[in-house]
């Protein structure tokens, strides 16, 4: 905290604990519930946020069988005036505290600890997948609550919190998310655009239900007869794409950062076998060779999902490590039913999706799944959970700020897809326009939590300039935060610009390397 200087107003209140058992009246949420009430108030203090004013509470269903929507607000003594809503992930069902920072700058104070009140909650259940115990999917009002009404429910009771403790509301509301957090951030962004004045996403699952719809197809694929691809064999073809990639930046370090380039200087074809093959060598059968092929191509629909007939490719052939964090094939060739911790990541979280949210039977089979047969469940439940329009007009006219960020080697939402909604995003509403107020970064060897350069960036200092002082943002500087190359920096560059070594001086340092076009 030592130099930390925060332009705060003066606080009115300032009284922490009487906010325990403090209510909201339902008639602050815009949304309907009954109302809401503060369960906990703690003056907090702590070496990583300051001291701050630490509320629980629990917003109230209309309908009793619907779970409470319990949420966090923390509120610095020295306020700054602005606040940050903070996503969840996946799907939802575990407490955002708003105490820590995602992929934040590691040399910077947490957005708490700078004087933002930050708040956030469980998404209005507490099951972590669509499977767990509590069963949110079959309650209508749990259900609308995941697709993004908690958000304004919580949003509406927090500022209402803060202008109790303050005595006045904040100047600028910010959101971020991440994953499944990133399409909450679209969906703030689409259907309340007024409440916030900018917004981060951080590869957003914004067209969720194409994405499990993609897992489950790919599922279907890879354990077919002879299309399983061992760990040992995946590890191969990762460093073969490394070996004609890595250098193609001008640097060789373990990251190819010229993915474009990467598509003319590596074909798969070269791996095959000899002779009829074995799946257990290290080289690829014809089967396992059409396996890639179509993990990497995108992924047609027989069905439609709020205006999309498919899913962006992944990147198995650009530099992703199939046997890391998101286990891509699995580490056994026998998909359990449900699907195990061995199976193929992609595959597990798809089949989530199917058999308890469009199929609604647990002892349904994804590997079976039509998705003719189930067009209509899909289609409706796209439309309230997906958020793919590319139409931000309100957004961008009340004057609101985007910033986009996907890393190149994320293999639990392929960094394609949000190539595909920024291109989408341009066509709609045309590239000036698009420009005016939102930025998309790519990170090269980023991948979900994972990756050989594992970013921390200021992007929340970004976007404050960006709205409070008019500070257009280029080029980023991305800080590693993997413990065993923490402090190395690299530009993070404006799609489709890579960083490029600029063949002299420090390897580890940004200023070593140019944003350079593909």
């Amino acid at each position: 905290m030592a130099g930390l200087v925060l332009s705060a107003a003066p606080a009115l209140a300032l009284d922490c604990t009487a906010l325990g058992g403090a209510t909201v009246a339902k008639s602050v949420i815009s949304l309907p519930t009954s109302g809401a009430a503060v369960t906990s108030a703690v003056l907090t203090e702590d070496p990583r946020n300051g001291r701050y004013c630490k509320l629980l509470g629990a917003i109230k269903p209309v309908d009793p069988a619907a779970a409470d929507i319990l949420f966090q607000l923390n509120l610095p003594s020295r306020w700054n005036r602005k606040a940050l809503h903070m996503g969840g992930v996946g799907y939802d069902g575990r407490l955002v505290t708003g105490e820590d920072g995602r992929f934040a700058d590691p040399g910077k104070p947490l957005a708490l600890a700078q004087g933002y009140a930050t708040f956030g909650s469980d998404g209005g259940h507490q099951a972590a997948s669509a499977a767990d115990a509590g069963g949110f999917p079959n309650n209508e009002e749990s259900l609308r609550n995941f697709f993004g009404d908690q958000l304004k429910k919580t949003h509406d009771a927090a500022l209402f919190l803060m202008r109790r403790y303050y005595g006045r509301g904040p100047r600028r509301t910010y959101f971020q998310g991440n994953s499944g957090g990133g399409r909450e951030s679209f969906v703030v962004m689409q259907r309340w655009p007024r409440d916030y004045d900018g917004v981060i996403a951080i590869h957003p699952a914004y067209n969720f239900s194409a994405l499990q719809l993609s897992g489950t197809l790919l599922g279907q694929a890879l354990y077919k007869p002879g299309a399983w691809v061992s760990p040992p064999v995946a590890d191969m073809v990762a460093k073969a794409v490394l070996e004609a990639c890595d250098g193609l930046d001008g640097l060789k370090d373990g990251i190819v950062g010229n993915v474009k380039a990467c598509r003319g200087s590596f074909d798969v074809q070269r791996l095959r076998c000899a002779g009829k093959g074995d799946p257990d060598a290290v080289c690829l059968s014809e089967t396992q060779i059409a396996t890639y092929k179509t993990f990497d191509a995108a992924m047609p629909f027989r069905v439609t999902l709020s205006g999309l007939d498919h899913f962006a490719g992944w990147p198995v052939l650009e530099g992703a490590d199939l046997n890391g964090a998101a286990n891509s094939f699995g580490t056994d060739p026998v998909p359990a039913n449900p699907p195990s911790l061995k199976n193929s990541f992609p595959y597990r979280m798809g089949d989530g999706l199917i058999r308890n949210m469009v199929v609604k039977d647990p002892a349904s089979n994804s590997l079976a799944f039509d998705q003719t047969r189930y067009a209509a469940q899909l289609a409706e439940l796209s439309k309230g959970l997906d958020t793919n329009s590319a139409d931000l007009t309100a957004f961008q006219k009340r004057g609101g700020k985007f910033l986009l960020m996907h890393g190149t080697v994320d293999m639990a939402i392929p960094p394609g897809n949000s190539v595909e909604y920024y291109e989408r995003l341009k066509a709609r509403m045309g590239e000036a326009r698009v420009r005016s107020f939102t930025r998309f970064y790519m990170a090269p060897g980023f991948g979900h939590t994972y990756g050989a350069f594992l970013v921390g960036w200021d992007s929340l200092g970004t976007l404050d300039s960006w709205v409070t002082r008019g500070v257009v943002p280029g080029p980023q500087i991305a800080t590693d935060t993997n413990p065993a190359t923490a402090g190395r920096t690299r530009p993070l560059c404006e799609y489709p610009a890579y960083p490029r070594y600029n063949g002299s001086g420090d390897i580890h340092r940004a200023e070593s390397f140019v944003c350079a076009a593909p």
